[in-house]
């Protein structure tokens, strides 16, 4: 099991809409190393306590949540249990007992909109807890190193040298998987077809972040391996000791000969600041190690993870860009099977183009995943339909009647000529508004308008309705409407309703010690509501 924070202080994203995390903190390290034992040791189910949160508790948005599952994913976990949901008694009010996590709450705005999430969570949950990891590289900490030189401590671990916390990232970013492992596991292997087989993981490779001591018999296991044909990497030091006093100079002995007599590679530590998916890239060419899945325009922010499901080989792609949709496209190492796309958010299933030994072209809107399969047979399924990208976009001006349905039970109305900012307005009840707030406007379609895109509603859970039809919910990334099937030539009727978080309004409760006490440190109000509309053809 894995603790993974969903964020230490606030909400990141308006500085960095590309997934980030605490480094120092080391959570998706924690990560990488849960999953990896859980490997190893061939457990089908590997825990998360997922979401923990201290500074953030009424931010938290299903975007956020989200983003964050993506990447727990990603790293190697496939069972969240949500930290912060809590049993509240009805006598405990508004907002009720809160411990550290997402206020997973029924008095919390989006509540009802919570289902949208776990229903996502459990599909790819079931996918993953029954399917058999893939990964090619091993990664070696200096762990042994570190505690030896200052003492047992998840800072300095986590962050000696750097990149180590960080290797998986352009790992994935370039279609290929790693675990992360530890001595005792290298010398508890065995090796078959030039692979290091640790319990139920086969690994041509084995990376080495800047490790000075190894103990004998792992030096002695890494040897016969490299003999046998595998691949080991040395990345900045290399390893020159033992670590234990009893019989320190015959086994630094035994350390130094097996490394002076080992064919491996060295390289420079990578320097931070440095494009590290093309240090990654230069690495990976070096050792001849192909990627599970090859991407053309690999990405920070896109990435991936292969397993496999019986005759099924799964491919998972997740872009955890908050804004940013992209296109790419992926060549498998695949023969004799055939690709269907599974929307892990709806849970359909689509023949996917594809012409043997030729590229899959992938598009992804921000924040979107799904899986590519891989099956023995062609499955009967519908066509998948590849997205038609719209650039061409327009600002909707328009007098907007806005009304506003109050998580603490009030309504109010206002008229908008310009849409704005909930954090930026001089009305202190749209200040500090939470709850569902709905703008209505009249739509002149003389323009042969197809799409509607809401350009900015700070991470609210938004529906829109047609002339009084219901065209959709979206509740992460792009909000994107397609209403070609619900506009009519002429006046329509607009109507969207959007959820936002319970940040300031509960930031706004002075005499609520709950409140205060979880939001004391909120700085200036969040961002909120609908800030940008436009119509595309």
């Amino acid at each position: 099991e894995s603790n993974n924070w969903i964020y230490s202080r606030g909400r990141d994203e308006a500085a960095n809409p590309e997934f980030s995390w605490n480094q120092i903190h080391g959570y998706m390290l924690w990560n990488k190393a849960a999953s990896g034992g859980g490997h190893i040791m061939g457990r089908r189910i590997i825990s998360n306590e997922a979401m923990t949160n201290v500074d953030g508790v009424f931010r938290t948005s299903l975007e956020t949540i989200k983003q964050t599952d993506d990447l727990n994913f990603i790293t190697g976990t496939n069972h969240s249990v949500l930290h912060g949901f809590n049993y509240s008694p009805p006598k405990a009010g508004f907002p009720g007992w809160i411990r550290y996590g997402g206020y997973f709450s029924e008095q919390n705005t989006w509540w009802k909109y919570f289902s949208k999430w776990t229903e996502y969570n459990a599909r790819l949950s079931s996918v993953f807890q029954n399917s058999k990891p893939v990964a090619d590289i091993a990664v070696v900490s200096r762990l042994r190193d570190t505690w030896h030189e200052t003492s047992p401590g998840r800072d300095n671990f986590n962050n000696k040298p750097w990149y180590y916390s960080r290797l998986w990232e352009p790992i994935s970013n370039l279609g290929s998987s790693c675990d992360y492992v530890g001595q005792f596991s290298i010398e508890h292997a065995t090796i078959k077809n030039k692979q290091l087989v640790c319990g139920h993981m086969s690994y041509k490779v084995v990376v080495l972040t800047d490790v000075k001591s190894l103990t004998p018999n792992a030096a002695i296991k890494l040897r016969t391996f490299a003999d046998a044909g595998g691949k080991v990497v040395f990345i900045g030091e290399k390893p020159s000791r033992s670590l234990s006093l009893k019989d320190a100079k015959k086994n630094d002995g035994i350390v130094k000969e097996s490394i002076r007599n080992m064919a491996a590679l060295e390289l420079e530590s990578p320097k931070e600041g440095d494009d590290f998916i093309a240090w990654t890239t230069n690495m990976m060419q070096k050792i001849g190690l192909n990627p599970n899945v090859e991407i053309n325009k690999p990405q920070t922010f896109l990435y991936t993870m292969n397993k496999y499901l019986g005759d099924q080989e799964v491919f998972f792609f997740t872009n955890s860009h908050r804004e940013k949709a992209i296109s790419f496209e992926a060549s498998f190492p695949i023969n004799g099977k055939v690709p269907y796309i599974w929307i892990p958010e709806t849970g359909e299933r689509f023949t996917y183009p594809f012409q043997s030994k030729v590229p899959l072209s992938i598009s992804l809107d921000a924040l979107e995943s799904v899986l590519i399969v891989f099956d023995t047979k062609n499955i009967d399924l519908p066509k998948y339909e590849v997205k038609k990208v719209v650039n061409s976009f327009s600002p909707l001006q328009a007098r907007w009647d806005v009304q506003f349905n109050h998580a603490n039970g009030t309504t109010f109305e206002r008229t908008m000529k310009d849409l704005v900012d909930f954090k930026d307005a001089n009305d202190k009840a749209i200040r500090d508004f939470a709850g569902v707030v709905t703008y209505s406007t009249i739509l002149n379609n003389n323009e042969a308008i197809k799409y509607i895109r809401l350009s900015d509603v700070n991470q609210g859970v938004t529906e829109l309705y047609l002339n009084g039809k219901k065209v959709g919910t979206r509740w992460y990334g792009n909000h994107l409407y397609d209403v070609s099937s619900f506009i009519k030539e002429g006046d329509n009727q607009l109507e969207i309703k959007l959820t936002n978080t319970l940040a300031n309004y509960c930031g706004s409760l002075d005499k609520d010690k709950v409140a205060r006490f979880w939001t004391h440190f909120y700085e200036t109000p969040v961002s909120s509501g609908l800030v940008g509309v436009e119509v595309g053809k």
